[in-house]
This record gives C-alpha cells, sequence and structure tokens, in this order.
C-alpha cells in the first residue's frame, strides 16, 4: 500500500523504534552532500500530540488547551529507498510554531497565526531547527525573539531567509540527516477497505441488520465485507440482527454528508 513521507526531528534509528520495526531491518545509508539534489519549501500543520510523537520540541501535552503545531521550513535533500520503506536526508531549516486559543475554524499560515495573536488574543511560541548542518555560520544571524505579532512576524521571516542561504550553500558545513521518512507512516487503506466503510454507513442509514447488509456483498471482496462487519460491530455492537437505531441512522448520514463542507445537507435543501 502507499504510503507518504512523515517529517521527524530524529534518526532513522529513532524513527524505526518509534515504529515498531523489527532491529534486524538494515539502516540506510546517508548520503553524500553532493547528492543532495532537491530543494523544497515545506508546511504542515499537525496536532501537538503528533508533533511530540514525531520527535519535535512541543512543550507540555498535558495542559487541556486544544493546540496545534504548525511546521514551516526549507530544505536541500535526496530520498533513500531501503526495506520497502522510504528516507528523506539532508539539511533543513524549520520553524515549528505551536498555536493555542486560535478563534475561528479558518486554516493556520504563519501570516493568519501573527495576526491571530495580536487581534484575537490567541498564543504562540515559535522555534527554529537546524538539521544537518554543523557550520559555525549561524551565530550572528539567528533572530531576537520578542512576541508573535505582525511585526516581529516580518523581522523573524528575515532572520529564516537569512539563516536558509546560509545553511543550503555551505557545503562544507552540511552533514545530512534524515528529514522524514515513511516508517512512521500508517497505510493508506485499500479500495476495498474504504468501499466496505462507505457500503456499511449507507446500509446503516437505511436501516439494514448486518446479516441484510451482507447479502449484496456476496460477490464482492471479501475485504470489502471484512470492513464493513468492522463497520457495524464498532457502532451496532457484536448483535448482528440488531436493528439501527434512529440516532444510529441520522449519525451515519452525517458522516457520509458531512464531508461536503459548506454545503447544506441534502435533506436540508429546499
Amino acid at each position: 500500500m502507499a504510503m507518504s513521507l512523515v517529517p521527524v526531528n530524529f534518526s532513522a534509528a529513532d524513527a524505526h523504534a518509534a515504529a515498531g520495526l523489527g532491529a534486524d531491518l538494515a539502516l540506510p545509508a546517508i548520503p553524500t552532500v553532493d547528492q543532495l539534489n532537491n530543494w523544497a519549501q515545506e508546511s504542515y500543520s499537525l496536532d501537538v500530540s503528533a508533533a511530540a510523537s514525531l520527535g519535535f520540541p512541543v512543550g507540555n501535552l498535558a495542559t487541556s488547551t486544544q493546540r496545534q503545531a504548525l511546521l514551516f521550513g526549507v530544505s536541500r535533500w535526496t530520498d533513500v529507498t531501503t526495506g520497502g520503506h522510504s528516507y528523506r536526508f539532508g539539511v533543513a531549516l524549520r520553524v515549528i510554531i505551536v498555536v493555542s486559543e486560535i478563534k475561528g475554524n479558518g486554516g493556520l499560515t504563519l501570516p493568519v497565526v501573527a495576526a491571530k495573536v495580536e487581534l484575537d488574543g490567541a498564543r504562540a511560541t515559535a522555534q527554529m531547527l537546524v538539521r544537518g548542518y554543523k557550520g559555525s555560520k549561524l551565530a550572528a544571524s539567528l533572530p531576537a525573539w520578542q512576541s508573535f505579532g505582525v511585526d516581529s512576524y516580518a523581522a523573524y521571516m528575515k532572520a529564516v531567509s537569512d539563516i536558509q542561504a546560509i545553511i543550503l550553500q555551505d557545503d562544507a558545513g552540511i552533514d545530512p540527516e534524515l528529514l522524514a521518512t515513511t516508517a512512521v507512516s500508517p497505510p493508506l487503506p485499500s479500495a476495498a477497505a474504504a468501499a466496505g466503510a462507505v457500503y456499511a454507513l449507507h446500509a446503516i442509514a437505511d436501516g439494514l441488520t448486518l446479516p441484510r447488509a451482507l447479502e449484496h456483498l456476496e460477490s464482492h471482496d471479501r475485504d470489502v465485507a471484512a470492513t464493513a462487519r468492522a463497520v457495524y460491530q464498532a457502532r451496532l455492537g457484536t448483535d448482528e440482527f440488531a436493528v439501527p437505531t434512529a440516532e444510529q441512522r441520522t449519525a451515519a448520514v452525517e458522516q457520509l454528508y458531512g464531508l461536503h463542507v459548506g454545503h447544506r445537507l441534502p435533506w436540508q435543501r429546499g
């Protein structure tokens, strides 16, 4: 199954440990600087618990305040494939912003966060992470940090630009490190599993018991039926002859059609 590269802030050995991979899985060979022939700008939005599990310093996880981590960066890299996984090695500058008390549901970008801190009372902390660079030319370029508002955002991003120019071009100071890998990425569900989940939700919405729902799947892939059965058990319990309640039928419909963000549900349209 297809897997996506996930940004990390630890070594390949730590990635294997985090993913529960066997110690016998060979570690990838680290490329040389002259092999770093790809350049990229990256931007991710992560739940803070997910960011912490990937090695990023996001502070205390015990707080009850809902928080989000934004990861922005630039990198020079190459991918190495071994043992069925991809490993991205290179040099990178990353800025991680941990945001709390954000009002509204719109997409978050660094400029938006800066504005919300200044205007809406949001809170944000920032850290700059440099991976794969061992040179000594950064000291004079590190930013002075005060608060993350509109003015300080502009000054901070200028410092980011200055530092990225140093680390991406100073070949003598680059010592490639792991930046991302598929080793910690869960595989995407198969087409059969996705079809089974959607079919089960439709069947529950129609008020069918599990046996009646499975009657229509006899000629389909076994994975479709297996997933449908699992969805039924998760929503209706282990009684195969349970009839979906009105609440369960409504919940299934809302999950199916609630994905149409920004549109009214079908039964609400005039």
